[in-house]
């Protein structure tokens, strides 16, 4: 009779897991990724999402409340163009992972929806 009660939650359990996870997992990384990246003091961006594929860790940094045009987009690319490869590269387990070949991409978005630009971070950003 215990076994007709058991079997079927071990059964869910077994289907339901390795969601769970994988999604505490990410959230994991997620913390990591915001203090490697952000300061603690910055409330205006957060790490919004990380994605791991076989050669590619994939990041979206969102800024928050920021009112965007073209001047100020060009100022918040080039200034993430110049800051994340440093912070990336400082890391020396990121910089071991770009050195066996892969890579590091960060979508940079402003208030949820508006793409300000797309980081590619290889080893030859850290030489």
């Amino acid at each position: 009779m215990a076994l007709m009660v058991v079997m079927p939650l071990l059964m869910l359990a077994k289907l339901y897991y390795p969601d769970y996870a994988k999604k505490n997992s990410n959230e994991d990384l997620k913390v990591q990724f915001q203090e490697l990246l952000l300061d603690d003091s910055d409330s205006n961006a957060t790490v919004r999402s990380v994605s791991v594929y076989e050669n590619v860790i994939s990041l979206e940094v969102n800024i928050h409340n920021v009112l965007l045009n073209d001047s100020n987009k060009s100022r918040f690319a080039q200034n993430s163009h110049r800051i994340f490869p440093e912070k990336i590269c400082s890391s020396v387990g990121l910089r071991e992972y770009l050195q066996s070949g892969k890579w590091i991409s960060i979508d940079v978005i402003a208030n949820s929806n508006k793409t300000v630009t797309n980081i590619r971070i290889t080893r030859e950003n850290c030489t």
